[in-house]
């Protein structure tokens, strides 16, 4: 009896252990948010999978330690409705778990990317029973009545079959993953959107734009008024149909597509949370090159439809930007508000992400940069993008993301490198004025930086010296760099192909005290490489780190 008694004590009490540690869940400051995991704030420095990537178990245990050794900590892996659903009612979870488990093996944290009733506007991912049942899964009509490959949002049918293999899912991350916490957030459809029309115009979707407005929604949109993102989101009364109160037009119709989407995503991610509550989001697909709703997928959570979103999916914790066009800047301000923090889930895979993903972690406090279909970037600048496939990773002397050495790598690998050893630093200094970044090109070759101190430290592009390879050319590369403000007049910086020097308003002159080199370790520690007080500041003068080169330096000022 003793035994037996002492046996349940230790089960009982390895289970408290096992489940010490909340949900994985998002830590939200309004314009700014971090994800919790095992108890602890984490940076996402990922990347997502290409579409199919994830759809083996060959493939997931072929790139997974390429991902590591690129210096992720975060996959952001596709999970597809008729992989998991291939006949109505019974479910094969392989799919997923393969990504889990390897993950595991691998350190990393994943993003689910849930493929389910819509995936980049098509109905391309539902399995084919639901495919072939077009009478109980109703499609789309375009403006002739014909019917589109995109599942309708206001099927009820198409809602719940959605809805219950999604919760289906959350379950059994549940079951296999809540100690664990390798899942740590969950993407809901993807890139949701119309392709070809502004809205659908089925007889049911026609009967209820030219119904009346929901009240939750004037409600939201008048109490909003002033702070709305979309001037054409100003109402006066709420009284009136799609049309009366947005404008006669498509973009009206945008409006109302918007809607049906929101809710119906709300519905999907009120019930998975229901089942296990982690953080959910979703992505978007932009509106850029002067296309018409339609001709970019119409409806998502675009930046001139925030608001709509944000009324009708409050369980949808950021609406994430999928950026593949030119204006970095601009698109980032515009997904991070005062109520959206900044996540990119999706980027072109391009060397400049290297310098975009400093200035997303540095300058918007971003939860996360992931460039997309990540698997076929290779680690070393000399290697192509297939290389690394013939490699023996387990004798590969970069797999340490906290490895010094970033003289071989790719630009991203090298920038995650220097994005992993500060990972802590930058989450302490997240939502501070102790932390900013820049990021340069060839338009914008210098910006200031004011510090707390009164200091404004004037940050250069590296080639405005005129000493490296490359300064004559007529275009020059993008860079960038995050200051970190460690203590009075005591700075960190990181990135490359930037040159800082340092002035202060009045009668004294700032001078440099101390620059030198250095790396932190996995457990914190910081060593110094390198002590930078002659010609690699200049006698002073400044403190660089020259294009291709991806360092961290530490300096102090001082007046004089």
């Amino acid at each position: 009896m003793r035994i037996l008694k002492k046996i349940l004590h230790a089960l009982l009490f390895s289970a408290a252990i096992t489940s010490a540690y909340a949900q994985p869940r998002i830590e939200n400051h309004g314009s700014w948010a971090r994800v919790i995991a095992n108890d602890k704030p984490m940076l996402m420095i990922g990347g997502e999978l290409g579409n199919s990537s994830a759809s083996t178990l060959d493939d997931v245990q072929r790139i997974f330690p390429h991902l590591k050794a690129l210096g992720l900590n975060t996959v952001l892996a596709p999970v597809t409705w008729e992989l998991i659903e291939p006949k109505e009612d019974n479910y094969d979870f392989s799919s997923l778990d393969n990504i889990i488990n390897e993950a595991r093996k691998n350190d990393l944290k994943v993003v689910v990317l849930w493929f389910g009733a819509w995936k980049n506007s098509m109905s391309c991912y539902a399995p084919e029973w639901f495919k072939r049942d077009t009478k109980r899964f109703p499609r789309v009509h375009d403006r002739n009545g014909v019917p589109m490959e995109e599942a309708s949002s206001l099927s009820r049918n198409v809602l719940e079959a959605d809805k219950k293999i999604f919760c289906k899912m959350m379950q059994h991350i549940r079951e296999v993953d809540e100690n664990e916490q390798t899942v740590v957030m969950v993407q809901v459809e993807n890139e949701i959107g119309m392709i070809k029309e502004p809205r659908d115009y089925s007889n049911d979707a026609t009967k209820m734009y030219n119904s009346q407005v929901p009240k939750v929604l004037t409600d939201f949109l008048m109490k909003n008024r002033q702070t709305l993102n979309n001037s054409r989101l100003q109402i006066e009364n709420g009284k009136g149909n799609w049309a009366e109160l947005f404008g006669n037009d498509m973009y009206a119709e945008e409006i109302f597509q918007a809607w049906t989407y929101a809710v119906y995503v709300e519905e999907i991610a009120k019930a998975g949370k229901a089942v296990y509550d982690i953080p959910m989001y979703v992505n978007v697909a932009l509106n850029s090159r002067d296309r018409k709703p339609g001709e970019y997928p119409s409806a998502g959570p675009l930046a001139h439809l925030i608001d709509i979103w944000h009324c009708g999916a409050p369980s949808i914790s950021v609406l994430g930007l999928d950026l593949y066009d030119k204006g970095f800047r601009s698109w980032t301000d515009k997904y991070h508000l005062p109520n959206n923090p900044l996540f990119m889930p999706e980027i072109r895979l391009e060397d400049q992400d290297a310098m975009r993903a400093l200035y997303a972690f540095g300058h918007h406090d971003a939860m996360g940069f992931c460039p997309f279909s990540i698997e076929d970037y290779p680690l070393h600048s000399n290697a192509s993008q297939s290389d690394w496939k013939n490699m023996d990773l387990s004798q590969d002397d970069q797999l340490n993301a906290f490895s010094s050495s970033t003289s071989t790598l790719s630009p991203l690998a090298a920038s995650y490198r220097l994005l992993r050893q500060a990972e802590p630093l930058i989450i302490k200094y997240q939502g501070t004025d102790n932390m900013d970044a820049v990021i340069l090109d060839n338009e914008m070759r210098e910006a200031d930086i004011t510090t707390p101190d009164g200091i404004v430290l004037h940050i250069k592009h590296s080639y405005s010296l005129g000493w490296e390879p490359g300064a004559k050319s007529d275009t020059w590369p993008e860079v960038a760099c995050i200051v970190i403000r460690l203590g009075k007049e005591d700075y960190l910086v990181l990135g490359s192909g930037i040159v800082v020097t340092y002035s202060k308003k009045g009668n004294k002159q700032i001078g440099l005290a101390k620059c030198e080199q250095i790396e932190y370790a996995a457990d914190g520690s910081c060593k110094i490489l390198r002590h930078l007080s002659g010609d690699q500041t200049h006698q002073g003068r400044h403190v660089r780190i020259p294009v291709g080169e991806y360092q961290i330096q530490h300096f102090r000022l001082y007046e004089y």
